[in-house]
């Protein structure tokens, strides 16, 4: 069974004048400093909007460089006013933008969705900036973003989130990032839009139209509907926020960027009439997204925009890269979505063995082996991997090695095991500099559970791989409903300063999904009741409790509850914290459910040791379970009067 198939059924702002453009000098107001005028009227638009026209989708920044960062937004109109529309940006250092450290125009089209990306340059390292738009005279809400630091730093704080459909959730999760000030960067792993609605989590709709006719509430058909699904998703006032206060990270995996229409309610709408084609679906990501572009040579390379420029992909099929966030830790973004065979792409799988498939293809798969090895060469502490799919086993394990048991196909890479095994020697030092590449941390969504695992290509039932006691996790989920919420383990199992564990060449935290479903889904379709029931949720506990059993690379599992992570780096230690909020009420409270460590040098001098690779909870090392807060906290970008409720 797939994967699928097995969760299925088993502010108010000033105007204050802008400074002189660099680049290009054209302004809004030409020579004679007259302000065009837009097609501002929304009132006949049937068209998602949460902000007045022409910002009615806010702003968005991402990638942060140490002296660079894209910045993002969309000028929106009843109808177009002109062939090419001029647009004002500036980036300062305050909210109140008294101090302006850089600013320019870029002219917007048609075949840019009239979406404006700039690559601010000439900023200074590990500093927050504020930034706005302008354009027909009217100001956009204020963003808030910060770059990467160049030198080392006390701390990196990151979130985590996968997997966000529109229709699962209302998304409080992301109003809780929003109200955070002391964050570095946003990862999203992926289905950070989704095609079509889930049959069993008809949670809301834009406008209340459940309906499958509608063209919000049904796959798309075109390329037209695609972008219309980005402005759906951007007229939620939480996910607004969340973009507007903090840069992100953004990879695709299959919702995001599958073509093909189909979709799990009942519609009379021919599939053939579809028009959609994957270069679509790529291009669209590109033009809604804050993210920076590679190189079209697979270097993974990025492209700098220079001047002002829209930083257009010489290959949009291409998003692999890497952040630079100093000594303390770099981020690798890779695709392992785009080589799936339903692609119908060509894959060269010529790395493996003969007849082994590849999920990153071989040029994508020598650059990120490289780079984590040039990584761990060049001092760099962390490695942090923004994956789609979870990457260790969780499955029914092979009872030895050379007698396969039957798999379910929770994640993806069960059909990948070679190239699964070949990253993992990869990474244990069967490398260039035949070097450990230590402290590498992969936070991976799309199988809906709160996973917490060491890092290997697997661990047969007969093997030497041995984990601690599993036992309930004691704390409350985001409902009354989900008690003991999860499944963890006691003990590291080190037989004094001897790991049993030591074959982990990383850690992955998959901190569940912004609101589509998991296990208790699965039970419900199963037994016939419904999702939020005693009988759901206990057959989930019993489900995740027989994974965790079986899977001893497992060291916390939780299939109910859904919410994001947050990820702190020290040159310690690193904490993971999964946050819940229960995904059917408007306004949820955050909920910490769980909080995990992993060291960044082993000390077998502690009580219990501590291992390189390894997770544990933080209990196991006798730390309480308690939220960390960052060092700094940076001023918040206004909230703005304008925002209307979201249509």
């Amino acid at each position: 069974m797939k994967r699928r198939q097995f969760l299925k059924s088993g502010a108010v702002l000033l105007a204050a004048p802008l400074l002189p453009a660099c680049g290009d000098s054209s302004r809004p107001g030409g020579a004679s400093g007259q302000v065009p005028s837009g097609n501002l009227d929304d009132s006949g638009m049937d068209f998602p909007l949460v902000l007045p026209l022409p910002f009615a989708h806010g702003v968005a920044s991402g990638d942060p460089l140490a002296d660079r960062v894209i910045i993002w937004t969309r000028v929106t109109e009843s109808t177009p006013s002109a062939a090419e529309i001029a647009v004002d940006w500036e980036v300062a250092e305050t909210p109140a933008f008294a101090s302006v450290v850089a600013s320019g125009t870029q002219r917007t089209r048609a075949d840019r969705d009239w979406t404006v990306k700039v690559d601010v340059t000439g900023l200074s390292p590990a500093t927050t900036y504020y930034y706005r738009f302008r354009a027909f005279g009217e100001t956009s809400i204020t963003g808030r973003t910060r770059t990467a630091p160049a030198t080392m730093v006390d701390e990196v704080r990151f979130a985590v989130v996968a997997c966000s459909s529109y229709w699962s959730s209302y998304w409080s999760g992301y109003g809780h990032l929003a109200a955070r000030n002391d964050l570095d960067l946003v990862l999203h792993c992926g289905d950070y839009i989704y095609d079509f609605v889930d049959q069993d989590e008809e949670v809301r709709a834009r406008l209340d139209r459940k309906d499958i006719n509608d063209v919000d509430y049904r796959d798309w058909l075109s390329l037209d509907e695609v972008r219309r699904r980005y402005a759906l998703y951007r007229s939620d006032p939480n996910l607004l926020r969340a973009h507007q206060q903090h840069p992100w990270m953004i990879v695709w995996d299959n919702h995001d960027i599958d073509p093909g229409f189909g979709n799990e309610l009942d519609s009379p709408i021919d599939p053939a009439t579809s028009t959609c084609t994957l270069a679509d679906t790529m291009r669209a990501f590109h033009e809604w997204t804050p993210t920076r572009p590679v190189r079209a040579d697979g270097s993974g390379e990025f492209v700098l925009a220079e001047n002002g420029e829209y930083p257009q992909p010489p290959d949009p099929r291409l998003i692999y890269r890497r952040l630079s966030y100093g000594p303390m830790v770099d981020f690798f973004g890779i695709d392992t979505q785009s080589n799936l065979p339903r692609y119908g792409g060509e894959v060269d799988a010529s790395h493996l063995a003969e007849g082994a498939p590849s999920l990153f293809g071989r040029r994508q798969f020598e650059w990120f082996t490289a780079g984590m090895l040039d990584s761990q060469q060049a001092g760099t502490l962390w490695r942090v991997v923004n994956n789609q799919t979870w990457l260790a086993p969780v499955d029914l394990p092979d009872l030895a090695d050379g007698i396969p048991f039957p798999k379910i196909g929770i994640s993806r890479w069960t059909d990948y095991t070679e190239e699964r095994a070949l990253l993992c020697e990869t990474l244990r030092g069967a490398n260039a500099g035949a070097v450990r590449v230590h402290n590498n941390i992969f936070v991976s969504g799309d199988a809906h559970g709160n996973l917490g695992s060491d890092l290997i290509e697997d661990a047969p039932l007969l093997s030497g791989y041995v984990s601690g006691l599993v036992v309930p996790n004691p704390r409350q989920g985001s409902t009354a409903l989900n008690a003991l919420a999860g499944w963890g383990r006691a003990t590291t199992a080190a037989i004094g300063p001897l790991s049993t564990r030591a074959d982990s060449v990383g850690v992955e935290f998959a901190p569940s999904s912004m609101g589509r479903g998991g296990a208790d889904e699965l039970i419900a379709n199963a037994l016939g009741v419904a999702p939020d029931s005693a009988i759901s949720v206990g057959g989930a506990r019993a489900f995740e409790g027989a994974l965790i059993g079986l899977n001893r690379n497992v060291q916390f599992i939780e299939w109910v509850d859904h919410g994001y992570g947050i990820v702190s780096l020290t040159a310690e230690r690193a904490i993971f914290e999964y946050w819940w909020q229960d995904k059917l009420t408007a306004g949820s409270p955050d909920v910490l459910g769980y909080q995990m460590v992993c060291w960044a040098q082993a000390d077998a001098g502690t009580v219990p040791p501590r291992f390189q690779d390894q997770i544990d909870s933080v209990t196991v090392h006798g730390m309480s379970v308690a939220a960390t807060v960052g060092s700094r906290s940076a001023e918040p970008a206004p909230l703005d009067e304008r925002l209307v409720e979201p249509r």
